[in-house]
């Protein structure tokens, strides 16, 4: 990643205004440049960030100024495992423009105790403040899931904690199966800054894959499986499923720091 030297070539000479702007950007941008050189912890051979809710957040200032999609996701510790064994989730989790830790063990299992890290990933902190910034800002969301009991169970989340948030538009994927180009359509034509993914793998990888060009949105962001833990479905079983996936990630990282 190179800093870009100039950011905006237009400079109002009579207020300053546009230039004061311009240097503004341009100091963020080396800022998180430096930032992301050492924020980076190891996990199974890849480089996935570790910033603090405040850091992921001068990030976000970037890539809603930016025409292009910046693709955002929270990391669980069953992505972990799939990337692990699956080329395709692992690339997917290394070109990531910025990772958001989903569970406290990922961190515990690089031998970091941060205790402020691990209450804002307990806390789902970046979330609400993320949440706090595009209705400070009015920008508009939409939904994307696989079903429809997910799609109506993420609108009821933002509608009863983020009463504020301006929902564009919504799709489920399995109603358009076969037809990836109505999704983008859908997405597009709602004219919406932030897309709100709760779509699983690997079908979140290969729509991403096939259609990151043709979205018209500032941000993708992941929501994760647990971003509102209170309205699960098969909340116990995802509790068990959570507790093994927990234990082969220990077991594989063993494996792995002995080599």
């Amino acid at each position: 990643m190179s800093i870009p030297k100039k950011i905006c070539t237009k400079v109002e000479n009579t207020t300053g205004i546009c230039y004061t702007v311009c240097i503004k950007r341009h100091r963020m941008m080396q800022n998180t440049y430096r930032c992301k050189m050492l924020k980076k912890i190891d996990i199974l051979g890849m480089k996935i960030d570790n910033y603090t809710v405040r850091e992921a957040m001068m990030q976000v200032e970037i890539y809603l100024g930016d025409t292009s999609m910046s693709v955002i996701d929270t990391i669980d510790v069953a992505l972990l495992d799939l990337a692990s064994k699956e080329d395709t989730a692992r690339r997917y989790v290394e070109n990531l423009d910025l990772v958001v830790i989903g569970e406290k063990e990922i961190l515990l299992a690089a031998d970091i105790h941060s205790s402020q890290r691990l209450s804002e990933i307990e806390n789902h902190d970046f979330f609400r403040e993320f949440a706090k910034r595009i209705m400070r800002d009015g920008h508009g969301v939409f939904l994307l899931t696989q079903t429809a009991e997910e799609e109506q169970q993420l609108r009821a989340f933002l509608e009863d904690k983020y009463e504020r948030i301006r929902i564009e538009g919504s799709c489920v994927m399995e109603d358009k199966e076969g037809d990836p180009e109505a999704v983008v359509n859908e997405i597009n034509s709602a004219s919406a800054d932030v897309i709100f993914s709760v779509l699983p793998s690997p079908v979140r990888e290969q729509f991403l894959l096939e259609n990151r060009n043709k979205l018209d949105v500032r941000i993708w962001y992941g929501l994760g499986r647990n971003y509102a833990p209170g309205i699960r479905v098969n909340r116990f079983s995802r509790l068990a499923e959570g507790l093994i996936y927990k234990r082969k990630l220990k077991n594989r990282l063993h494996k792995y720091n002995k080599k």
